[in-house]
C-alpha cells in the first residue's frame, strides 16, 4: 500500500531530520514531510555538515515507518530512497549521467549534486522507523572551497527549480519506489540500483586504510557492503566509512 504524505514547510529548522526524528519517537505515522528554506544544524553522512545556502535548495527529511522490512534488510531502504531522487534527477537532466554513488550520494556526471542521510530505529528483528534526509542543490551556484566537487541543477542545466515544485515530484517518485518496496520487488530495486551506481565496471582508484589500489565495483551485499575486484583480482568487501573513491 502507498503512504499518505503530508507536507509542512519551516523558515528554518535545527535540522529537518531532528523535526521528524520529535515526531517518530512522539508514535506519529509514516508519511510525515518536514522541508526548510534553511537548516541550522543540517547533517550529512559521516558526521559532516550539510551546507546550504537559504532558500536556494530543498533540504527535506520524511518518516517511513517500514515494519515490513528485517533490520538485515534495511539498506533496501537507501537503495529506494537513493533510486527515487536518480528517478527524479533523470528528467530534469535526460542527456547527462546521473548515477548513485555508493551508498547514496547523488551524482550528475563526476559532480556531487545531493546527500541523503538515514537514520534507521529498531528494536526488535524488524524495522520501526526510517528517518530519511535529503539534500538537494537546486539553485546554489558558489559552493565553499571545501566542498571537492559540487554542483547544482541551476549549474547543469541554466534554469531555476522551484523548491515546493521539485518538492513535490520528489514525493511522488519517493512514494513510487517505497510501493515497489513495500510489494516485494526486491530484484528489481537491486538491479536498478547497481545498474546505477557510480564508477560500475570501471577500473578507478579507492582508499581505505592508508592504502591506495585500483579495483572494480563488482556488487553490493544486501546488508550494504561494496565488494570490489582489484586490479590483481583480490575481491575485498568494505562496510560503510572503511573505503573512499579517489575522485
Amino acid at each position: 500500500m502507498s503512504a499518505v504524505f503530508q507536507v509542512e514547510w519551516h523558515k528554518r529548522v535545527s535540522s529537518t531530520n531532528d523535526v521528524c526524528q520529535h515526531y517518530a519517537t512522539k508514535g506519529a505515522a509514516e508519511g510525515i514531510v518536514v522541508a526548510a528554506d534553511f537548516q541550522e544544524q543540517g547533517r550529512g553522512q559521516r558526521g559532516n555538515t550539510w551546507e546550504s545556502q537559504e532558500g536556494q535548495n530543498l533540504t527535506f527529511s520524511v518518516l517511513l515507518r517500514p515494519t515490513f522490512l528485517p533490520v538485515t534488510e534495511q539498506f533496501y531502504i537507501s537503495k529506494a530512497i537513493s533510486l527515487a531522487v536518480s528517478d527524479w534527477l533523470i528528467a530534469y537532466v535526460p542527456n547527462k549521467p546521473v548515477k548513485i554513488k555508493w551508498p547514496n550520494d547523488m551524482y550528475i556526471g563526476d559532480s556531487k549534486v545531493c546527500g541523503i542521510l538515514i537514520e534507521n530505529s529498531f528494536s526488535s528483528q524488524y524495522m520501526e522507523s526510517s528517518v530519511v534526509g535529503v539534500g538537494i542543490n537546486l539553485n546554489q551556484v558558489s559552493f565553499p572551497d571545501d566542498l571537492p566537487n559540487p554542483t547544482s541543477l541551476l549549474l547543469e542545466t541554466g534554469t531555476r527549480v522551484d523548491p515546493r515544485k521539485a518538492l513535490a515530484e520528489l514525493v511522488n517518485c519517493i512514494d513510487g519506489r517505497y510501493l515497489q518496496l513495500t510489494e516485494g520487488y526486491r530484484e528489481n530495486i537491486d538491479n536498478d540500483y547497481f545498474n546505477a551506481l557510480y564508477r560500475k565496471n570501471q577500473l578507478c582508484m579507492y582508499y581505505s586504510n592508508g592504502e591506495e589500489f585500483y579495483a572494480t565495483i563488482i556488487g553490493v551485499q544486501p546488508t550494504g557492503e561494496l565488494v570490489l575486484r582489484t586490479a590483481e583480482g583480490a575481491i575485498r568487501t568494505f562496510a560503510f566509512k572503511e573505503v573512499t573513491f579517489v575522485i
